[in-house]
């Protein structure tokens, strides 16, 4: 049985605006700050094995917490869902990220999203 990729939201330009922010993990504002995608323990969100998590789930992080993040740190991993949601909260009041009123809507029409 062949298991379907799930598609990814990809927008290089929300990866750049987040890697102007300072450092979700230890606030600091340096030209090393990358968005990096969750991962680890987050699974099915952060894309599983060998796949990478929808840009969407991004937070900015400097070299040394990207490192730390990378290599296992609790102090990290564990805060990621909460730096993504202030990331995400950021983007949208700053309006790089707007919700389509058009389209959004609850409960949603599509069995699916429910």
């Amino acid at each position: 049985m062949d298991l379907q990729k799930k598609k990814r939201w990809e927008c290089r330009q929300y990866l750049n605006w987040v890697s102007k922010l300072h450092c979700a993990a230890c606030n600091m504002r340096d030209d090393t700050i990358v968005a990096h995608h969750l991962a680890s323990r987050n699974a099915p969100f952060c894309g599983g094995m060998g796949y990478k998590a929808s840009d969407i789930f991004v937070m900015p992080l400097c070299h040394r917490c990207h490192s730390a993040a990378h290599e296992g740190d609790a102090d990290i991993l564990d805060w990621q869902f909460t730096f993504i949601f202030d990331t995400l909260d950021r983007a949208t009041r700053a309006g790089v990220l707007q919700i389509d009123t058009v389209k959004a809507k609850f409960p949603p029409d599509d069995p699916i999203m429910m």
